[in-house]
């Protein structure tokens, strides 16, 4: 069976299996199984501009939803809000652009800045 995640495609080149960047590292335990992982900054990623680190996109646990789509932007130390939006929403954009639109509506949408413990936003 086809599913939402199947018709989203990327270069696999740009695709990984773990998010960590500036020693800061995001624990995919409990993730969809079925998920594409996009680093954002592979010169192969669809990715244009400002943008996250990294673009979540997993088929979701519940029936209603199609898919979890997570732009994520890491951080090893303190950050501005103003800029990781900036970059969070680029992430989006890419997202919106990759993802087919019989299934735009049912997608939860979960943009995410992940400091480094300890760390705070400004």
């Amino acid at each position: 069976m086809t599913t939402a995640l199947d018709q989203v495609t990327v270069d696999t080149q740009c695709l990984v299996q773990e998010c960590e960047k500036q020693g800061c590292t995001v624990d995919l335990a409990g993730a969809p199984k079925q998920f594409r992982l996009i680093d954002m900054d592979h010169p192969r990623s669809p990715a244009a501009g400002t943008r996250c680190d990294y673009l979540f996109i997993g088929v979701a646990k519940e029936k209603t939803i199609d898919l979890d789509v997570v732009p994520l932007e890491l951080k090893s130390s303190g950050f501005h809000a103003a800029s990781v939006s900036k970059q969070l929403a680029g992430g989006a954009k890419v997202a919106e652009r990759m993802i087919p639109k019989a299934h735009f509506d049912s997608c939860r949408w979960w943009p995410t800045p992940a400091p480094t413990e300890g760390k705070s936003a400004s």
